[in-house]
């Protein structure tokens, strides 16, 4: 299991000495999850009720040095408010190296999905991101919902691809679809060659597990959490 991260806590404690930095594998340290339920994490991460990119930024002045040389950052890319040069101009400063696009705007799918691609704060704003970012000379994983977002983050630089089933939705039979819909779709980026490519554990989704393993080079999944059965 690779941990997410929310604490500088967390991060110098034992879950990262847990990772596997040599088998491409790095944790994922995202700030903007610090405090909430891991059932509503990533939407409050999403929404416009906190700055996600300056909550990672305050965490990143407090850290010792050295701190991130296994880290993944997550960020978020579709920030409307922080032109991207100037940004990643201060994750660098920080120390950061590796930055990902989660949590993703992608979690919204249907109506809201589309009206947010159309006003530019979905997909397409998220590869542009990460594209930029391996062009200053950091490394990317990109989060997706499908294949077809999966092969856009990979075009864009990503070297990792993590899949995401999407949040769950306590009906059974939904979930188990949505994570066979996952677990398909790493099989088919595997297929394609390119990187790895994993499978994200979201909150409600431990009696899937075995699924969304299936075909993946690992699981990401936040730390401490698991509703495993």
């Amino acid at each position: 299991m690779i941990p997410i991260v929310a604490s500088a806590r967390e991060l110098a404690g034992d879950l990262a000495r847990e990772t596997d930095p040599a088998a491409g594998r790095p944790l994922l340290f995202c700030p903007a999850l610090d405090g909430h339920a891991p059932e509503v994490a990533e939407y409050l991460a999403l929404l416009p009720v906190q700055d996600s990119n300056g909550r990672l930024l305050a965490a990143l002045a407090g850290l010792p040095e050295g701190a991130l040389e296994h880290a993944c950052v997550g960020v978020l890319a579709v920030d409307p408010f922080r032109p991207p040069a100037r940004f990643l101009s201060a994750l660098r400063r920080a120390g950061v190296r590796s930055v990902a696009n989660f949590p993703t705007a992608c979690l919204f799918d249907g109506e809201t999905g589309e009206t947010l691609e159309r006003l530019g704060f979905g997909l397409d704003r998220e590869a542009a991101f990460l594209e930029r970012a391996v062009a200053a000379g950091f490394t990317a994983t990109g989060f997706a919902t499908d294949a077809a977002a999966g092969r856009r983050l990979r075009a864009a630089g990503a070297e990792r691809v993590v899949l995401h089933p999407g949040p769950a939705t306590g009906e059974a039979a939904r979930d188990a679809g949505a994570a066979e819909a996952a677990s398909a779709a790493v099989a088919a980026l595997k297929a394609e060659g390119g990187g790895r490519v994993l499978a994200y554990l979201p909150a409600g989704f431990g009696p899937h597990r075995a699924v969304l393993a299936r075909h993946a080079d690992g699981i990401l999944a936040i730390a401490g959490y698991s509703d495993s059965p």
